[in-house]
């Protein structure tokens, strides 16, 4: 069996919300203060609550407060599903809390034109720090206009080949679909790999009036610091051809 660090009871509780069990399976939920049945391999049965697993070995708090440790392979298969769920969330914790405190900082100007949080395709928060010393496409699209479904394909094909450039570049979404279901259903099927800003966010009517946008789709484009460098960013997306990338990231429209 793989050897885990301690985990404590407190980082334990604090992910389990964030875990993602494997298809089909029904997630777990415990309160940090209360206790359950933990039950072992031969049908015995102990009421604690959960402390930490090391090598192997789990620690169960009891509610007098004395401590009992049992091997996991000892529990019934079920709190051992348990215990993954519990040690995998709070892993996946630990590694985004160390990717949040690697971020660089977005600038000022950047928080100011798209808050503090952005959405992904699976509906989780991003930081707007990802954005940062990024060349960013600000795009105005909704999933009930017939121009922006021609058009998305274009500009996923023309993202994703700046991705493989390894290109600091961009996409925020932002949304004129009538729900917010509809919003990530449009995401989901057009295999948008980008950001969108929340969707009835209220930054939505301060971005479409700073640019002028009057339809749809358009294509914002601005530079790391959120100076614009196109409102016509649409007519310079033809797909695989990447080389207008060069001439945003200098500063130029074209």
């Amino acid at each position: 069996m793989k050897a885990y660090k301690c985990i404590t009871h407190t980082l334990i509780c604090c992910a389990l919300l964030a875990a993602a069990p494997a298809s089909g399976e029904e997630t777990v939920q415990i309160d940090k203060n209360a206790a359950r049945i933990w039950t072992s391999t031969k049908g015995d049965t102990i009421e604690a609550s959960f402390n930490k697993v090391m090598y192997g070995v789990v620690t169960l708090k009891k509610t007098d407060g004395k401590t009992v440790k049992i091997k996991k392979t000892a529990l019934s298969a079920d709190d051992q599903k348990l215990i993954d769920q519990l040690v995998n969330a709070a892993l996946a914790s630990k590694i985004d809390a160390k990717k949040g405190a690697d971020q660089k900082k977005a600038p000022d100007s950047i928080y100011a034109l798209f808050g503090k949080k952005l959405k992904n395709a699976k509906k989780k928060d991003v930081s707007v720090d990802t954005l940062t010393d990024k060349v960013i496409g600000v795009y105005f699209s909704a999933h009930w206009c017939p121009p922006c479904r021609t058009f998305t394909p274009k500009l996923v094909k023309f993202h994703n080949a700046l991705t493989k450039e390894n290109k600091a570049f961009e996409i925020v979404f932002v949304s004129s679909d009538r729900s917010k279901d509809a919003m990530y259903e449009y995401m989901t099927e057009l295999k948008m790999p980008w950001l969108a800003l929340p969707h009835g966010d209220k930054q939505k009517q301060i971005l479409s009036k700073k640019y002028g946008v009057r339809g749809i789709p358009t294509l914002v484009i601005l530079n790391s610091k959120g100076d614009l460098i196109t409102v016509n960013g649409r007519s310079f997306v033809t797909g695989s051809d990447t080389a207008i990338y060069d001439k945003w990231a200098a500063g130029k429209e074209r």
